[in-house]
């Protein structure tokens, strides 16, 4: 009778209030020509905790008389099958527990309700990897998939798993069990893919679930009330950086009548009215399943009359089936360019594969031995990752391949791109704040990095924009110049190596870097000048012009194809530019490889960041005068070969292009194979003697170097897991923060 108690007092009646406020708040006045409503409870985040849960609502249906359709949970789910899960599961590993979702996978229990939830930032993502597309997690309980859409009677109900992020929004989804430190987070953080997929659904959303909340929420509620009850809470709310830019997006396009979120335990109504007389959305954010918590709603929404049942939505299955072809699996963004599929084509071919074989989802499988409590189970022998038979089913009924477990060189193996010393990781933390404070606080660096002042998403605050517009300005001028990207990494390089990483190369007048011979033949100013306006209506006197230097490198090489670097920010601009620092402190094309260690060390930089940052050879050209060195004038006048170390075809090419007396402004590529394309390229003309400059063959043809650059041609996972770890010691050199410097206004003059 006590144990009844404690489910009476603290799983029913807070939720029965809450029930008749949220009924009487938002439910009023609807009109219908229905007669039926369907009865739909909403929980927070799980926690494992199912038969809490489902005892609760079971609870109430006796004491309400009343029955209950679904149930629709908002992430942090746990579907944890066995002690295996549990090491994909981002906690602390004091905190990981079987709890009891076990029982429902194993069939030991049956959810009472059709359940219906998505995933959040504690889960076994191993699993749901199998599970990407959506399927059932255990018998009548239905993972909406890392985004989804499906129907429910004649609901639609979409969802978006996982946590916005913005360093890894762009990137694909490169993670793969078994996880290490850094995936075992990444992989939960939310993908443009996913979204891009969920910004091209049409027809009407009726509900819609993301775990964390949409960005400008706290606007259209009582965020004063929220704060008393989540003082750290005001900062981010004030500034308008609390929640998910995804989130927001899709709330803006789909516009659904119910929103439902979780992630930051605390219940938080809002009501979302899009455009004057537009449609209304209703948002609910609920806590977590613990006594006293308002983690529990139940709703009416008017429906026609059943069954009610899962089944697969027409519209998603085309999107799905449209955008499967660009699945970026590797760390690169999707090249949503590649989608060829004409949609009203295959949303009928769609329509008819469903009329012939109905739209129930595929059965339920398991894929791995449920937890037993009575006697251990070894999981050595188990795979480290299984085919889940619901996925491949749906994959051969749309006639798509399966990719899922792509361990091909073209995945570019699953380590993260982000160093171990930028990643958040509140290990030592209760389970009840890790999300609050994950979303709070980003530990973005450590003693190691080149200046404990930089951090990630410096101006998350200050300029939440910055970085989304000096993107956009790359992306627009290479657009127009596919030269533009080399020219900005070109630019980084002679900025940073000079004073440091502090946008003195930048400034114009006698006497600066930027007016030495050196750098006469230096280019990319005008998109930097130009995102600088930008800011500078946006942000004034805000964002520095060596952040925008360092940002525009990093995003043309992303850009051209290579990989993404989240780079920490917060650089100060120099006050000096001197002519005199340029020669002793930039690479001359006819270098040694010991003039080159030499001048790399004195930047704090290895003979494998050499190895590596020469790369950025990869793309870009160099004037005729920087490797005419390799060649004689004759008699005649004529260029004849002197440098025995190049390619003789390729010489002769060079000839033609660059003859004796060739015009100085004159290029050549230095990638003749790949030129606008960020890859190992360069590498592999090293080992054919095609090095455009000195500089490049000695790499090759020096032992100390020689090894790095055959593993690179061999490897371009292996190069670009390089490159992100030597381009932010590069963009670290030296820099300049606090009282060292300034933001100037115009990036060509210091502040007056």
């Amino acid at each position: 009778m006590g144990q009844m108690m404690f489910y009476l007092i603290f799983f029913v009646i807070f939720p029965v209030l809450l029930s008749i406020y949220w009924r009487n708040t938002y439910n009023a006045g609807l009109k219908s020509d229905l007669c039926l409503r369907m009865k739909i409870a909403v929980e927070g985040c799980m926690h494992g905790d199912l038969d809490n849960v489902y005892r609760t609502l079971q609870h109430m249906e006796k004491v309400q008389n009343t029955k209950i359709d679904l149930l629709l949970c908002c992430g942090d789910f746990q579907a944890v099958r066995n002690e295996k899960d549990l090491e994909s599961l981002s906690v602390p590993p004091k905190y990981r527990s079987i709890n009891s979702f076990w029982k429902y996978y194993s069939g030991e229990q049956i959810a009472p309700y059709p359940t219906i939830f998505i995933g959040g930032n504690h889960e076994a993502s191993n699993y749901l990897w199998e599970l990407y597309y959506g399927g059932w997690a255990a018998p009548n309980i239905y993972f909406l998939g890392f985004a989804g859409v499906v129907k429910f009677g004649n609901l639609r109900i979409g969802g978006l798993s996982g946590i916005y992020k913005s360093r890894d929004y762009r990137s694909g989804h490169y993670e793969r069990p078994p996880y290490n430190e850094n995936t075992i987070k990444s992989v939960y953080h939310v993908r443009e893919y996913d979204v891009h997929k969920l910004m091209q659904v049409e027809e009407p959303i009726h509900i819609f679930l993301s775990h964390d909340w949409p960005l400008g929420i706290t606007d259209c509620g009582d965020w004063k009330q929220l704060v008393r009850y989540k003082p750290h809470f005001e900062t981010e709310v004030r500034e308008r950086t609390l929640g998910s830019k995804a989130a927001a997006q899709l709330l803006e396009k789909l516009k659904p009548p119910y929103w439902f979120s979780a992630h930051l335990h605390c219940k938080f109504a809002a009501r979302v009215q899009h455009g004057q007389d537009g449609p209304v959305t209703n948002f609910l954010a609920l806590d977590k399943c613990l006594p006293g918590k308002k983690f529990l709603q139940v709703l009416d929404v008017d429906s026609e009359p059943g069954p009610y049942e899962i089944q697969y939505d027409e519209e998603w299955l085309e999107i799905t089936r449209r955008f499967n072809p660009v699945f970026p699996l590797t760390i690169r963004s999707a090249n949503f360019g590649g989608v060829h599929i004409d949609k009203q084509d295959c949303r009928q071919w769609v329509r008819s594969k469903l009329q012939a074989r109905g739209a129930q989802p595929f059965e339920f499988s398991q894929t791995a031995p449920s937890y037993k409590p009575s006697n251990s189970v070894s999981y050595a022998s188990l795979p480290g990752y299984t085919r889940n038979p619901q996925t491949e089913s749906l994959l051969q009924f749309l006639e798509l391949p399966y990719l899922l477990d792509d361990t091909s060189e073209s995945s570019e193996v699953f380590k993260s791109p982000f160093p171990s010393s930028y990643r958040d990781d509140s290990e030592e933390i209760p389970i009840d704040d890790v999300d609050e404070l994950e979303e709070l606080a980003e530990v973005a660096g450590d003693a190691s990095c080149a200046s404990a002042h930089l951090t990630l998403n410096f101006y998350s605050t200050s300029c939440p924009s910055a970085e989304l517009m000096v993107r956009d300005t790359v992306r627009s001028a290479s657009n127009m110049d596919p030269t533009v990207p080399g020219k900005l990494l070109r630019l980084l390089f002679h900025d940073c190596f000079v004073e440091g990483c502090d946008a003195s190369v930048l400034l114009q007048g006698n006497g600066t870097e930027r007016s030495d011979p050196a750098n006469q033949s230096l280019a990319g100013f005008s998109v930097i000048d130009t995102a600088k306006r930008l800011l500078e209506i946006l942000c004034p006197r805000t964002v520095s012009c060596a952040d925008i230097v360092a940002l525009a490198a990093r995003d043309a090489v992303e850009i051209t194809g290579g990989p993404l670097v989240h780079i920490p920010t917060g650089r100060r601009d120099g006050k000096v530019s001197s002519a005199s620092n340029v020669r002793p402190n930039i690479v001359d094309t006819s270098f040694t490889m010991n003039e080159m260690i030499k001048l790399f060390s004195s930047k704090g930089l290895s003979l494998h960041d050499l190895v590596t940052l020469s790369g950025a050879h990869t793309i870009g050209a160099g004037h005729c005068s920087a490797f005419s060195d390799r060649f004689q004038q004759d008699s005649k006048g004529k260029f004849r070969l002197i440098d025995t170390s190049l390619d003789i075809g390729y010489a002769e090419k060079l000839m033609k292009t660059c003859p004796a007396g060739a015009n100085p402004s004159t290029t050549v590529k230095n990638d003749p194979e790949t030129s606008f394309v960020f890859d190992n390229q360069y590498y592999r003309n090293l080992l054919a003697h095609r090095g455009l400059f000195q500089s490049d063959s000695v790499l090759f043809t020096d032992s100390r170097s020689s090894q790095q650059v055959e593993n690179f041609a061999e490897d371009q996972v292996n190069f670009f897991e390089s490159w992100v770890q030597s381009f932010l010691k590069l963009t670290s050199t030296h820099v300049k923060t606090g009282d060292e410097g300034e933001i100037r206004t115009f990036c060509t003059t210091a502040n007056t």
